[in-house]
């Protein structure tokens, strides 16, 4: 290319405003992608990583401290009640100790609350005894004791208390108290003390209806075998019980018993056993000779 030719493409580029435009676009293009990964290095902080450390068993105050002299930051995401830790301290974090994130990374933390968490009181006014005690313990509460009052209704639960005050239904208390029933009965003996029946041959249900029905409450259940299943707690009777029956016992005292598969009661028949047992009769001295 001479130097005429060259002059002339030189003003055909100067003079050409889309090859212009084209150029300029290429180079802003450029800029912008090493722009881009220059910002991303400075922001992702690539190549950087910091060690979580430790949270478990501090003090919030003190997990922030931490967590700001490393460049991270944090997130309470949950609460749990463990009362064998102390209120407000870190029982859970994630990502775990010991794993690697970029500086100001979120580390999202479980705190132990400083109270149990609130079971709302179910409404079981006008549920016989059994019903109320199995609802209550179902959401986490236990029956601690039986008060009885006189009432037309028998075994029928009036009011529940907590620490001595009435509950209203819908009302919250910590998860895991002890409540006690009000239960109404009819009239009591003059000393307040009952008779306790004979439960001997009663199934469970038979049982436990008798027990309530009489102002008394069912405690530990104790089976000879293990029941294959709850339908099979029906073919199990009664053979031992305390208070043993006829003793006098006050309203509400609970009652054990214990059920075995059989109608015979296995003491009885032990004992029955070893007095049908006839003792042996010492050998006399030529029937001993006779084995020599």
């Amino acid at each position: 290319m001479d130097k005429k030719e060259f002059s002339r493409f030189v003003h055909f580029f100067s003079r050409s405003l889309l090859l212009k435009n084209l150029v300029l676009a290429c180079v802003i293009i450029v800029l912008l992608f090493v722009g881009v990964l220059l910002w991303l290095n400075i922001y992702t902080h690539h190549g950087e990583a910091l060690e979580v450390p430790n949270l478990v068993g501090l003090r919030l105050d003190d997990a922030s401290n931490l967590l700001a002299n490393d460049e991270l930051h944090y997130q309470i995401v949950d609460s749990v009640f463990q009362p064998n830790k102390q209120p407000g301290v870190v029982v859970e974090q994630q990502p775990t100790p010991g794993s690697f994130v970029k500086s100001y990374r979120d580390v999202y933390l479980t705190i132990n609350a400083r109270r149990p968490p609130g079971t709302p009181i179910p409404d079981v006014r006008d549920l016989s005894l059994r019903p109320a005690q199995a609802l209550l313990e179902n959401m986490g509460l236990h029956v601690g004791s039986v008060e009885y009052v006189p009432s037309d209704f028998n075994n029928l639960v009036m009011d529940i208390k907590y620490q001595g005050r009435i509950l209203a239904p819908g009302q919250q208390i910590p998860a895991g108290s002890t409540v006690t029933l009000v239960v109404g009965r009819k009239a009591l003996p003059a000393d307040g003390l009952l008779v306790m029946p004979d439960l001997t041959d009663m199934n469970l249900e038979e049982a436990t209806s008798l027990v309530n029905n009489d102002m008394l409450t069912l405690g530990a259940i104790n089976f000879d075998e293990q029941p294959s299943s709850d339908q099979d707690k029906a073919n199990f009777v009664v053979f031992k019980q305390l208070p043993e029956a006829g003793d006098s016992i006050p309203a509400g005292k609970p009652v054990t018993i214990w059920l075995t598969r059989s109608k015979i009661n296995p003491n009885a028949a032990d004992s029955a056993a070893l007095n049908n047992k006839k003792p042996q009769k010492p050998k006399k001295k030529k029937d001993i000779e006779k084995f020599f």
